[in-house]
């Protein structure tokens, strides 16, 4: 008796273990899924802007899409639009470049577009939103997007997933 217990207890101790590495090794792995942070995406647009500043726009419209570029890196890009809601550049979905998106709302009816122009038009800021993740088969995450004036024409921006809270 006492040694059908003790096999048992270390099964239970085995199964237990097992079921907690496996738990805590699902939270780091997505945990970690969130490579960059607010602080980078800062300092990420900062870099866009003295970019543009110092080449000048049509040159940065294009770098700011090219795949091999200093502008992308995985899930953080660049994109431009100008105070009407027009992409001038976009990193991460270059399609869209041309297309005015001021209409363009979340899931709980944010004027995403018109918010960021707002927010642009004041200098910059953050604005948090909800959005399609391409990398969560376009689950809706909440996701917060910067943005800095570059003129009285145009913005840049950029962004991240954040986890739920």
């Amino acid at each position: 008796m006492e040694r059908k217990f003790l096999f048992c207890l270390a099964y239970f101790v085995l199964f237990f273990g097992l079921i907690c590495s496996s738990a805590m090794g699902q939270e780091t792995k997505s945990s970690s899924m969130r490579t960059h942070g607010r602080e980078e995406v800062v300092a990420f647009v900062e870099k866009a802007v003295d970019y543009a500043k110092v080449n000048g726009k049509e040159r940065a419209l294009e770098e700011f899409m090219d795949k091999n570029g200093e502008f992308i890196k995985g899930e953080l890009y660049i994109y431009a639009y100008d105070f009407n809601g027009t992409v001038l550049s976009h990193g991460g979905q270059p399609e869209l470049a041309g297309q005015n998106l001021i209409g363009m709302t979340d899931a709980n009816g944010v004027q995403v577009i018109k918010e960021l122009i707002k927010l642009a038009k004041q200098g910059g800021g953050w604005l948090e939103y909800l959005w399609p993740n391409p990398e969560h088969s376009n689950t809706v995450e909440p996701k917060a997007g910067y943005v800095i004036k570059i003129d009285d024409t145009w913005f840049l921006g950029s962004g991240i997933y954040e986890p739920v809270h």
